[in-house]
């Protein structure tokens, strides 16, 4: 038990721009030969990607050109994920024509591409435990009927992509911007702190897009990082940790 228990929560407000001016969360070039060694860039982004999804993950289609020894060079189709910090974690190759994006979040894409005349079929990706360059690693089963319907990704309600147009100008590379608008600015003041099961807890309401720090002290004069910044998605986040220590502070602060 705590001989005394005393949480503090610090406002630190930013002077940043006003919530509605959208503000860049990251920034992406396809880098051809990174995802396709041997590979050059043949067009730019197809089938309505890039798709960016509820949970901030993207996906896109382009296609590339490989040589195989042969007199002219053969069309292939990149299909590939960024992650919601907008890093690369997945990329897949077919031919045929262009794959399809039928459903993304963190835990899985699933994507629809021609296999052969006539043959359409409906791919999955655990992109949880994939490697950047693993194959797809399941085939949909019982998706009959799935090619007549058009078929809608999910997009997000905080934030929007703006990409090279295609046909690439010349010059300019196939590059992604993700976006992120603010919500309302929510006055950073705690919902909840105390003691609860042996654990300090620690909750506050957040603004879309903001960043938070959470910090500990024993003393109020040095202050120490706990974890990595926090993303604010507009509903309350917490923090909690065992009570250890007879007098521990806490605050969260906008870097």
């Amino acid at each position: 038990m705590l001989a005394a228990l005393t949480l503090l929560l610090a406002i630190f407000l930013s002077t940043s721009s006003p919530g509605s001016s959208p503000v860049l969360a990251w920034e992406y070039e396809v880098e051809v030969q990174s995802l396709v060694p041997g590979a050059t860039l043949s067009g730019g982004f197809e089938n309505n990607t890039p798709v960016l999804s509820p949970d901030g993950m993207c996906a896109m289609v382009f296609s590339i050109q490989m040589q195989f020894g042969l007199p002219s060079p053969s069309t292939l189709y990149v299909i590939a994920v960024l992650n919601e910090e907008g890093l690369p974690i997945w990329r897949g190759v077919t031919g045929g024509s262009a794959p399809t994006v039928i459903h993304l979040t963190k835990e899985s894409l699933v994507y629809r591409a021609v296999v052969g005349p006539g043959v359409i079929r409906f791919f999955t990706v655990p992109l949880e435990a994939v490697t950047l360059m693993e194959p797809a690693t399941g085939r949909l089963e019982d998706t009959d009927g799935m090619a007549a319907f058009a078929l809608q990704t999910s997009s997000s309600a905080t934030s929007f992509l703006s990409y090279t147009r295609n046909p690439i100008p010349d010059g300019m590379p196939l590059v992604i911007k993700k976006w992120t608008i603010p919500g309302d600015e929510v006055d950073l003041v705690a919902s909840f702190f105390g003691l609860e099961d042996g654990n300090l807890i620690l909750s506050w309401p957040t603004t879309s897009g903001k960043i938070y720090q959470v910090q500990r002290s024993t003393n109020l004069e040095s202050w120490e990082n706990i974890g990595v910044p926090l993303t604010g998605n507009g509903i309350t986040m917490s923090y909690s940790q065992r009570s250890t220590a007879e007098k521990v502070f806490l605050r969260v602060v906008i870097p």
